[in-house]
């Protein structure tokens, strides 16, 4: 069990204390050359990365590393057949959207402004593309809100020039062409849309808890930045149409029919199509400061550890019955400590993180899955 709510911020604060003193400590001492390298150690991966990104494959949105070619993965992932793409189209740049507030934490502005005004001038949506919605959002939405954030804090200084809110008018646009696909009979969003033409004829109505639980924050910001509800209203709506569908226990399954609101997969976990679930619903407590939000995360975290804990481990189960369905650690699982360090729940945190560290080790990654016993 975690600490009560009114407790998580006290332990973020007193663990942000205890690190303060820790850092002026540690100043003269051995650490400090080895965070030293450790930061440099990161700052060359991550240029690394962008500088061959840069190189190799911008304006598209992913390079791929052994061919020194590209990817856009954005409209691939809904075409696979790749029988349908824009003629004219160069992808979304959507590596650089993504790397854009890692610019400002490296302390490079002046390759932010640089990005941001290339985004401004030559970035659009109005692509016959279907894309999925939830890696939309959580990737270019929530890319370009969050840099818009940081270049309108006038404090930081990261502009030499003026920004016009270019991100934010971005942003809507974006926002704009999600819409359409909240239009069902549940208020539960399609998984892909076109973001030229909206929802296609005959599309699917199957979606992962993930994908209808995993909006508020992005949408949520949108609305308070552009002044315009309705997106966080449909958001909000899709929230808790699903948050309606857990079952006696508490459990959410992992995919659903968004016309008829029923259950498609039964089993579920803490890993792929729900991780991000449930980390939203906290982080939208804190970033909205609305008490219904934790409520939720409390009475799913409970369940959670009491139908899917096995010691430090998470196994799936069935959300009727709450007995075990798939006894395997998964990749996407690894956000799960850092969500119990954020609630105060240190003692779980630790010893999930410790095992998920051991299979690092062992295997020198994560697998994306490896069974547990």
């Amino acid at each position: 069990m975690f600490p009560p709510r009114c407790h998580y911020t006290t332990c973020l604060l007193l663990f942000l204390l205890v690190l303060s003193d820790f850092t002026i400590s540690e100043s003269q001492s051995p650490w400090a050359a080895k965070k030293k390298r450790m930061r440099d150690k990161v700052r060359n991966m991550f240029y690394h990365a962008y500088d061959n990104y840069m190189t190799h494959a911008f304006p598209h949105d992913e390079l791929k590393p052994i061919s020194k070619t590209f990817t856009n993965s954005l409209s691939e992932l809904g075409n696979l057949k790749l029988e349908h793409l824009p003629q004219d189209y160069n992808g979304s740049a959507l590596t650089l959207i993504e790397s854009l507030s890692s610019l400002v934490i490296m302390g490079n502005n002046t390759e932010f402004e640089r990005a941001v005004l290339w985004l401004s001038e030559n970035l659009t949506f109005d692509v016959d593309a279907r894309i999925n919605l939830f890696e939309c959002n959580i990737r270019v939405l929530g890319g370009l809100v969050s840099a818009h954030l940081l270049a309108s804090d006038s404090s930081k200084k990261l502009f030499q020039g003026a920004y016009k809110n270019q991100l934010l008018a971005l942003a809507e646009d974006l926002g704009k062409r999600f819409l359409p696909a909240f239009d069902t009979p549940t208020g539960l969003p399609y998984a892909w849309i076109n973001l030229k033409y909206g929802v296609m004829e005959n599309e699917t109505t199957e979606t992962s808890t993930s994908g209808c639980g995993s909006l508020i924050l992005e949408m949520g910001a949108l609305s308070k930045m552009t002044g315009d509800p309705i997106y966080e209203s449909v958001a909000l709506r899709a929230l808790r149409k699903l948050w309606s569908m857990q079952s006696s226990l508490k459990l959410f399954g992992t995919t659903l029919d968004v016309a008829t609101g029923q259950w498609i997969e039964y089993s579920s976990g803490i890993g792929a199509g729900v991780d991000s679930f449930y980390e939203y619903l906290l982080k939208a407590h804190i970033l909205f400061g609305k008490e219904d939000f934790w409520k939720m995360f409390h009475s799913a975290y409970v369940a959670v550890q009491k139908y899917f804990r096995h010691g430090p481990w998470y196994h799936e189960a069935d959300m009727r019955t709450g007995r075990a369905t798939y006894w395997q650690l998964t990749s996407l699982q690894a956000f799960w400590p850092g969500l119990q360090v954020l609630i105060g729940d240190v003692i779980a945190a630790n010893s999930s993180h410790r095992e998920f560290f051991h299979v690092w080790k062992n295997y020198g990654v994560l697998p994306e899955r490896s069974m547990v016993y």
